[in-house]
């Protein structure tokens, strides 16, 4: 297995409000990347994509952005299944199935940040 090189799996959409985690990035990073998507009040909500390892990590920013927008924000959560494609030393193409998670956060009655007054 040393020699097998796992294909990055097929991104079907990638707009602004997209997000794709994985393990290897940075978590805060992500978060807040998220949160200003949502903060700035342009889009009302953001996909984010995970699969495999990195499912757990997406279901924790989703809920942490719930969290951090007390009441502002909803969240609304869609599991796949996904084939990947791994490139064996021998060229071969090896088959296999991965669950993935997509959760959209989304504003919530319409609410926005600039509504909130001290």
């Amino acid at each position: 297995m040393g020699g097998d090189r796992k294909k990055i799996p097929p991104i079907h959409s990638h707009g602004i409000n997209e997000i794709y985690l994985d393990t290897n990035q940075p978590f805060n990073q992500q978060l807040e990347r998220a949160w200003r998507i949502l903060d700035e009040g342009k889009l009302d909500h953001v996909v984010v994509h995970g699969i495999g390892p990195a499912i757990s990590r997406v279901l924790n920013l989703a809920l942490q952005i719930k969290e951090r927008g007390k009441g502002m924000y909803d969240i609304s959560a869609t599991t796949h299944t996904v084939t990947l494609h791994d490139e064996l030393p021998n060229s071969d193409i090896q088959t296999r199935k991965n669950s993935s998670v997509s959760v959209k956060v989304f504003r919530t009655l319409g609410i926005t940040s600039s509504w909130i007054t001290s």
